[in-house]
């Protein structure tokens, strides 16, 4: 009878005995939990249910925290003589159930029989990756991201602050890092300047927002790799003291972090030490994708520091630089997470650092040694939980077939992420339209059981998805544009090529070139110095 997203594990209804009704008066009790349950509920309800006429019968919807719950976000709801029981062992659960309850008056317009449901998540991580570096979002837009997030039962904001294109929080020991390293001159190929920054209230406000949601709100502090933005800041960050502008174009930069200069691990920490200020949570992921080596195969501080720590090479040396980073936050009580794209060699990164995996081979083999290792997976897998890929790459019907579990093993799995990058995604309207509907199936693989969800089933509920996602003016694609034709296809993924193009790779030749005879001019400084 209901179509709610995510699928909840089981679902009985009943004519023969008596449901419930909402009317004008129904209260929600007791109320010793946040009023974020009563507002949330309220502001949705009002919208779309015509609240029926007051009869003077019993018309509660009554919470209690119940420690026979099982699951710490499951819970148990059951309409029965006029009224709704919503039973959990946390106030997350009662704040899922409340979810769900909110679907299916939605679908009833508030007339509901005799049901009894009884729900928990497959998964504890269920999360959405929203990309702040490359285009600014207000803090209204990171709010109302939050709302829709927990309208899926979505659970872990993973909120990538620093890039490239722009360092985006405020790290009150190194102003410039927002006052030069949040405006860059222009996007890719027009001539429009683009800047912003969240201050530290900002931050605080929008971790409170989202905790009142039960979402926790992990923060990326991309290194050593995305870093030009904070180089262009202080240059003495990079291998060679370049003097650097804010990238402005999309593409891997070979500029990146310095792993031999102490001065380095010095502003890491320090920018780490503000991080776990404004974001309590204990996770801080430290980013570890596209480290391009190059300059650390000319730099002299990096070789000198594969010498004296015996590695290997310069792959090994980013493990000891990743490595640090999370022994400082260890010793901080903080945990790590970290992308897995392309590590040569992952036994060289400590066990304990989890992995967002975006690249993960077809076997599984290299992920169920990883899991034996004891290392936490988190399924970000660019096909098909990357949002902003066009629909004719990362088609609804593909993200609804995918298997989220990592391994034969699914505890192996920790959880799963739809990621949003932005660097064609500035703005709200964008955003929406790119991550809905497959955000509604990503919720699903997150929260649903192992049947769901599937293509077939998740067509069948889409109508009143799209019924709800209209309740919150969501600007979302609709299931035929989200499923195209192969002419479609073909055409929607030649203009998002077209787009992605750039001079970048060409640049990078004739900087290498630069870089190369800058490091052959600093080696030989530092031998007159030393002589």
């Amino acid at each position: 009878m209901y179509n709610i997203i995510p699928q909840p594990v089981s679902i009985l209804t009943s004519n023969d005995k008596k449901g419930f009704t909402l009317h004008a008066g129904t209260t929600i009790t007791p109320s010793p939990f946040s009023d974020i349950f009563i507002s949330f509920v309220r502001k949705t309800l009002n919208k779309k249910v015509r609240e029926h006429e007051d009869t003077g019968e019993e018309k509660s919807i009554i919470l209690k925290l119940d420690e026979n719950i099982s699951h710490d976000e499951g819970y148990t709801l059951r309409c029965e003589n006029r009224r709704v029981f919503i039973n959990a062992k946390t106030e997350a659960g009662l704040f899922y159930g409340l979810q769900t309850l909110m679907q299916m008056l939605l679908q009833t317009n508030g007339k509901l029989p005799y049901t009894l449901i009884e729900d928990y998540p497959r998964f504890s991580y269920r999360g959405f990756m929203l990309d702040s570096g490359r285009y600014f979002f207000p803090v209204g837009d990171v709010k109302r991201i939050a709302d829709l997030m927990a309208l899926h039962k979505l659970n872990v904001l993973h909120w990538h602050l620093t890039e490239d294109q722009g360092f985006r929080v405020e790290i009150k020991k190194y102003p410039l890092l927002t006052q030069k390293g949040s405006v860059r001159s222009h996007t890719n190929f027009n001539r429009k300047p683009h800047g912003g920054y969240y201050t530290a209230e900002d931050i605080k406000e929008i971790v409170g927002y989202c905790r009142k949601r039960n979402i926790k709100v992990i923060p990326e502090f991309d290194i050593p790799g995305h870093s030009s933005a904070a180089i262009a800041c202080y240059p003495y960050l990079s291998c060679l003291d370049r003097k650097l502008e804010v990238a402005t174009h999309w593409g891997v930069k070979h500029d990146i972090l310095c792993a031999g200069k102490e001065s380095t691990y010095r502003f890491v920490f320090d920018v780490l030490d503000e991080l776990m200020q404004l974001f309590p949570g204990g996770v801080i992921h430290i980013g570890g994708d596209e480290a391009v080596k190059m300059r650390w195969r000319e730099c002299p501080y990096c070789q000198k520091a594969i010498r004296e720590n015996s590695l290997r090479d310069e792959d090994e040396l980013q493990a000891y630089f990743m490595s640090r980073v999370n022994d400082y936050l260890k010793a901080h009580s903080f945990k790590s997470v970290m992308w897995n794209y392309d590590l040569n060699r992952a036994d060289d990164i400590p066990a304990d650092i989890a992995w967002t995996v975006c690249a993960s081979p077809a076997d599984g083999k290299a992920m169920k040694e990883e899991a034996m290792r004891g290392r936490k997976l988190i399924n970000t897998a660019a096909f098909p939980y990357y949002l902003d890929l066009p629909y004719g790459w990362n088609t609804l019907k593909r993200v609804c077939s995918f298997n989220p579990a990592l391994t034969d093993n699914e505890e192996d799995t920790l959880g799963v992420e739809g990621c949003m990058w932005t660097e064609y995604v500035p703005n709200m309207k964008v955003l929406e339209r790119k991550a809905f509907p497959r955000l509604g199936a990503i919720a699903e693989a997150g929260w649903a059981q192992k049947d769901y969800p599937s293509f077939t089933t998740f067509l069948y509920k889409a109508e009143d998805y799209l019924k709800l996602l209209d309740v919150y003016s969501v600007n979302y694609t609709a299931i035929k544009r989200a499923h195209p034709s192969f002419a479609v296809k073909h055409m929607s993924s030649l203009w998002f090529r077209r787009r992605v193009f750039h001079w970048q790779g060409l640049y990078n030749l004739f900087d290498d070139a630069a870089a190369k005879r800058e490091a052959e001019e600093l080696r030989e400084k530092l031998k007159n110095n030393c002589e």
